[in-house]
C-alpha cells in the first residue's frame, strides 16, 4: 500500500514564485525515503502539503488512500508525525512529561493511561531520566529526542523529519540518528520521510528523491546517486566522503570497489 502519493502536484507562493511543477511520486508503507535538494527547492513545502499546512495549486495528494484536504486534515495528522528543524518550535509544556502528554491530550487519550504511555515512549528514546526536566535545560540532541517522543505517543504510520539534525552538534546528531534507526527497526511498518542537507544521513534511507528545478529529478537508491558524478554536478550536490574518494580514484583509473577497505585501497593505489 502507498503511504504517500503525489499526483501532478504544482505549488506556487504568490503569482510568480513557482515551487513545485507537476510532480508525482509514491512512497510505500514502511519505506525510509530521504528528500534532498538545494535550499528553496521545495522540500519543506512537500512536508507541509502532506499534513495540509498548505494546499497545492493543482493536483492531488493522498495519505493511505485518504485525500489530503481541509476536511480530512485532522484524520491525516492523527497518524502523521512531524519533527521540525528547530525543536524549540515544538515545545508547549513546562516539563518533558507535559510536552509529551500534549499530543495525547489532543487525541483524547484518557488521563489514567497517559503516565504509562509517556514512560514507555521516553524509555524508547532514552530520555526517561529527564521526565521532569524543563525542556529549555536540555541539549539540542536531547530536545530532538523529546520531539520524536512527542510524536511516538500515538500510533503513527508516518513520521516526517524536516532538517531535524541541522541545528545540533555532531554528538547530538548521532544521538538523534541512532534513535531514528532504532525506532524504524522496532517498527518496520513505519514510513519515514527524511528531509536533510547532510549527505551522510541520506545513506540510512532505502530510497532518495531529489528535487531540482521544481521537479523530482531523481528517484532511486542513494548509493547509485552518489557514484553518478554527472547527476551530482547537475544537482549541485556533494557526495559523502567515502563516495567522493571512490569517484576521484575511479576517475584517475584505479580499479577499486566501494566494498574495499582502507588497506585494500592502499594496496591498489601503490601497485
Amino acid at each position: 500500500m502507498n503511504a504517500i502519493e503525489f499526483k501532478n502536484v504544482s505549488l506556487s507562493y504568490g503569482k510568480d514564485n513557482k515551487v513545485l511543477d507537476n510532480i508525482s511520486f509514491e512512497i510505500k508503507e514502511g519505506e525510509f525515503v530521504s528528500l534532498i535538494g538545494a535550499n528553496g527547492a521545495g522540500k519543506s513545502s512537500i512536508a507541509k502539503l502532506i499534513i495540509n499546512l498548505i494546499e497545492p495549486r493543482s493536483g492531488s495528494i493522498k495519505v493511505f488512500d485518504i485525500d489530503v484536504n481541509q476536511k480530512n486534515a485532522a484524520k491525516v495528522r492523527y497518524f502523521t508525525g512531524y519533527v521540525f528543524q528547530n525543536p524549540d518550535n515544538q515545545f508547549v509544556g513546562n516539563t518533558v512529561a507535559d510536552d509529551v502528554a500534549f499530543r495525547l491530550e489532543n487525541n483524547c487519550i484518557p488521563q489514567k493511561d497517559m503516565d504509562s504511555i509517556i514512560d514507555k515512549t521516553l524509555n524508547e528514546v532514552g530520555m526517561i531520566d529527564y521526565k521532569n526536566y524543563e525542556p529549555q535545560l536540555l541539549s539540542g540532541g536531547q530536545k530532538q529526542r523529546i520531539a520524536i517522543a512527542s510524536n511516538l505517543v500515538t500510533d503513527l504510520k508516518i513520521i516526517i523529519f524536516d532538517e531535524s539534525t541541522s541545528m545540533i552538534d555532531p554528538e547530538g546528531r548521532q544521538e538523534v540518528i541512532q534513535n531514528i534507526l532504532k525506532i524504524k527497526k522496532n517498527n518496520p511498518q513505519l514510513t519515514i520521510l527524511y528531509i536533510t542537507h547532510n549527505m551522510d544521513e541520506v545513506l540510512f534511507s532505502d530510497r532518495t528523491l531529489v528535487l531540482n528545478n521544481h521537479k523530482i529529478a531523481y528517484d532511486g537508491k542513494p548509493e547509485d546517486l552518489f557514484i553518478n558524478t554527472k547527476k551530482l554536478e547537475e544537482f549541485n550536490l556533494k557526495a559523502p566522503f567515502k563516495y567522493e574518494l571512490f569517484n576521484k580514484l575511479k576517475s584517475n583509473g584505479y580499479d577499486i570497489n566501494l566494498s574495499d577497505n582502507i588497506e585494500e585501497i592502499s594496496k591498489k593505489i601503490c601497485q
